[in-house]
């Protein structure tokens, strides 16, 4: 094959992908654009750019309060399944024990179940032992969604984890909480960094699940957009849209710059 039909090939594979992904993207596109405009209904802006949905939006206590709700949320459940899910993750790699694999696929239903039975069975189950909803049952419930995720990647870098570091620390002296501070933990940290984004993602953006889970005063952002759709589509919404396409955006700038790998 020549050079220039080499040279085409790889140009029009370029364009096909640069179309498919204009094509996904298009839609958010239009709810960025149309967040500026200056009718009272979203439109591309015709007689200029306008902010006045932006502000309508931080004056509005409801949705900031959301947003507000949605951060919490997404930040502690983030946590919660880092924690939860890279013990897990040792405990499945490190240790043998009875039925192991199939207690591992049980680990990763959320993932495969619809959230809206996963919500349903988190109800019963909350109600059971008496959780309030709201914030616990809400960061306990995204923890439970999220959980999966953490658990894969950490359990993944685990098993291609080379054990010799860690037996070479151990022998020049150090003991298993140095050994871990300073061999396992910082190799594994990527794989940690990178569960913790993903579940805030997830739980930043979780609706089909939450919508049962909530309380007075305690309604996500995607809760919220489903409601404000029900009474009339708004500039606003696109808005507060945009603004949630910053904040993944910046989830995931973020995963890669504190990616201790890179």
């Amino acid at each position: 094959m020549s050079t220039a039909t080499s040279r085409f090939n790889r140009l029009g594979l370029v364009g096909v992908v640069t179309l498919i992904y204009g094509f996904l993207l298009l839609p958010v596109v239009i709810v960025v654009v149309t967040s500026f405009t200056t009718q009272s209904f979203p439109g591309i802006p015709k007689n200029g750019i306008s902010f006045q949905w932006y502000e309508q939006l931080l004056a509005d206590s409801k949705l900031v309060n959301s947003l507000r709700v949605s951060v919490v949320v997404a930040t502690c459940s983030s946590i919660l399944s880092a924690l939860v899910g890279t013990v897990a993750a040792f405990g499945f790699v490190r240790s043998d024990f009875p039925y192991k694999e199939q207690i591992s696929s049980v680990m990763l239903l959320p993932m495969v179940i619809s959230p809206i039975i996963t919500g349903i069975a988190l109800v019963r189950y909350f109600g059971t032992l008496s959780v309030p909803s709201g914030y616990p049952a809400l960061i306990v419930g995204h923890t439970v969604l999220t959980l999966p995720y953490v658990f894969l990647l950490v359990r993944s870098e685990l098993v291609t984890f080379d054990r010799d570091l860690e037996r070479a620390s151990r022998t020049l002296g150090a003991d298993s909480t140095l050994t871990f501070l300073n061999i396992t933990g910082p190799i594994i940290s990527p794989a940690i960094l990178s569960g913790m984004f993903v579940a805030f993602v997830v739980s930043f953006g979780e609706f089909a699940a939450t919508q049962f889970l909530i309380a007075p005063g305690t309604s996500t952002v995607p809760v919220v957009i489903y409601t404000m759709l029900r009474t009339g589509l708004t500039p606003t919404i696109n808005a507060l849209a945009t603004l949630l396409i910053v904040v993944m955006v910046t989830v995931a700038f973020a995963s890669r710059y504190f990616d201790p790998s890179n």
